[in-house]
């Protein structure tokens, strides 16, 4: 008996010395288990200016596939508020993870009615209740995007007055000015229902009608100045390019 209690505790001792040596039980040593942050997020503005309205973060833990996220929501879903440059802490929370020393993948996604939507992902490891992580997040003016977008407009449209009309460049310079333009009548419309159905909602009925107020006009003014926004097919945008908008404005 006193053989096997020997060989079982030497069994024992084997399989935790293999442990520390591998790191394959840093589980047993880890005081995090699977928990992460607290996470301190601060929003910053590429153009420094400090809007009237706050920015809504939306956070969300992804599981992974392989070495990177597999864009699956699976815990650590937070909805928080806050004014550019003003810190925001997200809490010490439990993500299910298949090793509690991994690094967990977490989104923020970023929305603004004057701000491009982003996300924004960062991988963290497990650290002690009492040491939080900061981190900031730098968003681009939604009208830096439109003009980045109509830009690659320009460049065919550029294209096309430098070649014959005949000539392949003349035909690529046209598929990109349609093709651009396309695009950025999507970016607008999609901003604008991104606005409506993700950022308003979780403001109230008073600080929705004031964010209305100011950016109704706004938008609708970026809606009118793309005539192809409301196109479904490339095709159909070729025909309407030209043509005055026919779908109406829905607004916020």
């Amino acid at each position: 008996m006193k053989d096997y209690k020997r060989k079982t505790a030497l069994q024992f001792y084997c399989v935790l010395l293999a442990c520390v040596l591998t790191s394959g039980c840093d589980f047993l040593f880890d005081k995090a288990h699977g928990y992460r942050g607290p996470i301190v997020v601060t929003i910053e503005t590429e153009d420094g200016s400090v809007p009237e309205f706050p920015f809504l973060i939306e956070s969300v833990y992804t599981e992974s596939c392989g070495h990177s996220s597999c864009g699956i929501d699976s815990g650590y879903r937070y909805f928080k508020t806050a004014y550019a440059n003003k810190p925001i802490t997200f809490p010490r929370d439990r993500v299910d993870l298949l090793q509690p020393n991994a690094y967990a993948t977490i989104l923020f996604k970023v929305t603004h009615p004057n701000y491009h939507y982003n996300v924004f992902t960062r991988g963290f490891g497990p650290t002690d209740a009492d040491d939080p992580i900061h981190i900031t997040f730098t968003v681009k003016p939604f009208a830096e995007q439109m003009n980045k977008v109509a830009g690659w407009a320009e460049q065919g449209k550029v294209m096309m007055q430098n070649a014959a009309p005949d000539s392949n460049e003349h035909f690529n310079g046209k598929m990109q000015l349609w093709q651009e333009r396309f695009n950025l009548g999507k970016t607008i419309k999609r901003h604008i229902t991104v606005i409506k159905t993700m950022y308003l909602p979780h403001f109230s009925k008073r600080m929705q009608q004031r964010v209305i107020e100011k950016y109704q006009p706004i938008f609708r003014a970026w809606y009118y100045g793309v005539p192809e926004t409301d196109c479904w097919s490339m095709v159909k945008c070729r025909k309407q390019i030209l043509k005055p908008r026919e779908a109406e404005y829905e607004g916020l």
